[in-house]
């Protein structure tokens, strides 16, 4: 007997949908029955059309997502089998010692080492592609590192007024104008001191700021920077090779390559041995969570429906706060099945699991302990986990604690068993998803079969239909159910561009990454900051509490109260009604979606030009170094020009209300249209 395959299936399910679709529309008089079937009908074939695109992806793409210095580079490198052994001198007991060490091949360490996002794929032979950042974008980084060491010195008390850079973007900058830290050893009577020298302040102190500056790009020789690609040259041993080039180009310690934006690993089959890396179409190690999450470069991962994201957290706080702000922001999408796709990846260290409350010393009794106390943590902020997305992973479970060397006691065998029971535990969340695809794809043709064979709808049904139509024509205009002031400021309540401005004043303190976004016009791509999409986070709101979420949540519950009625109260409908409900949370999702994008787009047209000839631009760029009326300083004086400016001409807030009133009426218009209503 043959089997079907769910291509031949999707492909039969919807020729039969399509010829029902022909034939009702064919009756003379198409009547509310009708436009219901019709309707119905149509939304099947739409999903059958997304089911069909995920159930051909060949291979997934593995995101790592996580908070800076969590992890996520060393888990990579151990569960990819991207490490070597490798001869390092090390103090033990007091002592200098040459030992043998397992060393990651990429740049690991407490946090703020990878310069950039990483994508790593198999390939036939190794190389390293970057994509660079432009001449103009690297000189700005270049003066934003003169403002630091201009400001190094000073020691301002205050958060808001100190000059601060990343540490990788420091270290790469220092590399590029050739003015590296150095140490020197000093004698301090009978004992020896290590005495940092700063190259860069030194030459800052000779020449002041102006020549600095000069000094730093003549030295950085940006326009020579155009070497992109980098080949494994068979000289050295190819991990060695490896670890030594990627250090070099995340470092920008090679003259012939620019400040990388992104770096691309392709790692041969030779060194990938026993890795599973090739059971995957890439793994991307994303840059590390700061103080704003929520970011337009790990959206379109999220949104992807070709990759699976790993939320990388510490088993003892797990899930971390920047973690569940992220989670939490796309798992109100309920539409969306974002859970299928969403795995926490938990990084115990050493005898963590051991020592949970309750687990007598054993392992997996604490690990499953700890999952359980995450997905109630995810309940509790009312967001829909799976447990068993819960993973957890100790790269260095079977190593000592003093040397990072195998311990005796085990063998490789045990820690590829590790990594093989993690890559099996991925393949399960892909397999669910797979299967949860294919009930639905039965489900469809069950419903389909319900519609084709049921009974036409009484006159009784028919009549509660036109009773709900008139219900849901009632919630079309928002202004009646959500009220003017929520937009606007009006006594102690703020509106959004007050609200969204107090965001930026706080959540990007230091005075100098603000410099920089306005250097950039609203854009500061080392930190992946972009206003204009923070805007648009904003005004949809964090999660279900904020915002646009907030205030629609209403009228959205009486649309979908309006039709579970229909349902409860007549059985012919109960095969269409809860595919509309299901329908509901997809327009509202996307109404969520299209008002954020449509306030986006709007602040880069107030906004704009994004160049010098902007003289709101000009304005704040100016205000560095700017002498200060009593009263004043730099921050108050940027925000309350930002603020003024997004309260121009149509404030913002008024923009945010008549396009929430605009989507929300297309929204309910979608709702009609399926019973043949406008």
């Amino acid at each position: 007997m043959l089997t079907i395959t769910w291509q031949e299936e999707i492909a039969a399910l919807k020729q039969d949908l399509r010829k029902e679709i022909k034939k009702i529309s064919g009756n003379s008089e198409i009547n509310i029955p009708n436009h219901i079937c019709i309707n119905n009908l149509k939304s099947k074939l739409d999903r059958l059309d997304e089911i069909e695109k995920i159930l051909s992806i060949e291979k997934y793409k593995i995101a790592f997502i996580g908070t800076i210095g969590q992890g996520k580079t060393t888990a990579i490198c151990h569960l990819f089998n991207l490490i070597s052994d490798f001869n390092v001198s090390k103090t033990i007991a007091n002592k200098p010692r040459n030992v043998i060490e397992t060393k990651e091949l990429l740049s690991t360490g407490s946090g703020k080492t990878t310069i950039c996002e990483v994508i790593i794929k198999a390939a036939e032979n190794t190389y390293i592609e970057i994509e660079p950042y432009t001449v103009d974008e690297m000189e700005n980084l270049i003066f934003e590192f003169c403002d630091y060491i201009a400001d190094k010195d000073k020691g301002n008390p205050q958060a808001d007024q100190k000059t601060i850079i990343s540490k990788e973007i420091e270290r790469a900058i220092r590399n590029v104008t050739q003015m590296k830290l150095r140490s020197q050893t000093i004698n301090d009577g009978d004992k020896k001191k290590t005495k940092i020298i700063d190259q860069a302040k030194e030459e800052f102190d000779l020449l002041g700021f102006d020549d600095f500056k000069k000094l730093a790009l003549n030295n950085a020789r940006l326009e020579s920077r155009t070497t992109n690609k980098v080949e494994f040259d068979h000289q050295k041993h190819e991990q060695e090779w490896i670890k030594n080039t990627f250090a070099a180009i995340n470092n920008v310690e090679l003259k012939e390559f620019a400040i990388p934006r992104k770096i691309y690993l392709y790692v041969s089959y030779d060194v990938l041995s026993g890795s599973n890396l090739s059971h995957f179409d890439s793994v991307v190690d994303t840059k590390g969570l700061d103080e704003n999450p929520i970011r337009k470069d790990l959206h379109k991962y999220i949104e992807s429906q070709d990759t699976i994201c790993l939320f990388v957290t510490p088993f003892n706080a797990a899930p971390e706060a920047n973690i569940s702000k992220l989670i939490g922001y796309h798992l109100t999408s309920k539409s969306k099945d974002f859970h299928h796709r969403f795995v926490t990846l938990v990084l115990p260290h050493k005898n963590e699991p051991e020592r949970v409350n309750g687990c007598d010393g054993d392992r997996d009794t604490g690990i499953q302990i700890r999952k359980e106390e995450i997905q109630s943590t995810f309940k509790r902020l009312n967001l829909d986990f799976l447990l068993e997305n819960i993973l957890f992973y100790d790269a260095f479970r079977y190593y000592h604690d003093d040397i990072v060397k195998l311990n005796e006691i085990y063998d490789k065998e045990d820690v590829q068993a590790d990594k093989n029971e993690f890559i099996e535990a991925i393949a399960d969340v892909v397999e669910r998803r797979r299967n949860i695809l294919l009930d639905e794809i039965n489900n469809i043709q069950e419903s389909f079969t319900r519609i084709k064979n049921g009974d036409a709808l009484t006159n009784i049904e028919i009549k509660a239909i036109e009773n709900a139509i008139q219900n849901i024509k009632g919630l079309r205009d928002l202004s009646k159910r959500v009220q003017s002031f929520l937009f606007h400021d009006k006594g102690q309540d703020k509106g959004f561009v007050a609200k969204y401005v107090e965001h930026y004043r706080t959540h990007y303190k230091a005075w100098n990454t603000k410099h920089a976004i306005h250097r950039n016009f609203g854009y500061y791509e080392p930190r992946n900051i972009d206003i204009y999409y923070d805007m648009r986070v904003f005004a949809e709101g964090r999660n279900e509490d904020e915002m646009l979420r907030k205030f629609t949540n209403q009228p959205k519950q009486e649309l979908e109260n309006i039709l579970n009625e229909l349902t409860s109260a007549n059985e012919s409908l109960k095969t269409f009604i809860p595919e509309l409900v299901i329908q509901l949370n997809s327009f509202y999702d996307n109404f969520i979606s299209e008002v954020g994008v449509k306030v986006q787009y709007e602040a880069i047209r107030k906004l704009s030009p994004q160049n010098e000839d902007s003289e709101f631009w000009t304005a704040l760029i100016k205000e560095k170094g700017k002498i200060q009326l009593p009263g004043e300083n730099y921050t108050k004086n940027v925000c309350r020009t930002l603020k003024n400016e997004l309260e121009t001409e149509q404030s913002l807030n008024t923009f945010l209300e008549i396009k929430a009133g605009e989507y929300w009426a297309e929204l309910v218009t979608k709702i009609l249209s399926f019973f043949g209503e406008k």
